[in-house]
């Protein structure tokens, strides 16, 4: 810290003279500590360890890749490790350290492992199971998350229904592939639609007039 010898006040800052009489001030030997936490060198720690795993990442996709090349090239398995580590650097970026909205993160959390799921599931031979199973119980997911963060967060609940309108639209792509036979199991795809369905409906029902005035708000009705 500084003190001006003349009006005999402390200054916290780093400023050579005082404020009020322009006396050049002399420092009284101690340190000032910082009232708030390092969040610049903070971020820029975090910043750092994002890049060096996703370089660790790539470059151990390039080996797995040629490993697999020189191996086996037949079954691509060096690619399903690289859906994982896509996937796990969007999990640090995103759900870790990024600043979106707990929605946000679900959602995209969610469909992005849908994704993978998907193509984990071409990669070694496709039995169906990602679309029979994974892509109408992440749907599920995405209705419980829902449910949960209305539950949590009651004064705002209304805030929910575009996200429950997107779960709907989701959930008619299983339905459409069932019906047009590329999906053989059929149960959780109508579950999936169905809980979607009664979860907007419950809200719009119980919400009454909130509920109605967000709608009108969102859609400029």
């Amino acid at each position: 810290m500084n003190k001006c010898q003349k009006c005999h006040v402390l200054i916290l800052d780093d400023s050579e003279r005082c404020p009020l009489c322009q006396h050049i001030l002399q420092s009284d030997g101690e340190k000032m500590e910082s009232a708030y936490p390092n969040a610049i060198g903070m971020t820029k720690k975090f910043r750092f360890l994002e890049n060096l795993f996703l370089f660790l990442s790539i470059l151990t996709e390039f080996i797995l890749l040629v490993i697999n090349y020189n191996a086996n090239p037949k079954f691509l398995w060096s690619l399903v490790v690289g859906l994982i580590l896509l996937y796990a650097n969007v999990v640090v970026r995103m759900a870790i350290v990024g600043k979106s909205g707990y929605m946000f993160k679900t959602l995209s959390l969610v469909i992005l492992a849908i994704v993978v799921l998907l193509g984990i599931d071409y990669l070694t031979g496709y039995r169906g199971w990602s679309l029979n199973y994974v892509f109408p119980g992440g749907i599920l997911v995405i209705d419980l998350a829902l449910f949960i963060l209305m539950l949590v967060n009651r004064r705002n609940w209304q805030s929910y229904m575009m996200p429950q309108i997107f779960s709907i639209l989701l959930s008619l792509i299983p339905v459409i592939l069932r019906m047009a036979g590329v999906i053989g199991f059929p149960y959780l795809v109508w579950i999936a639609f169905a809980v979607s369905v009664f979860l907007f409906l419950g809200t719009l029902i119980l919400g009454d007039q909130r509920a109605r005035t967000e709608l009108k708000r969102r859609f400029h009705v």
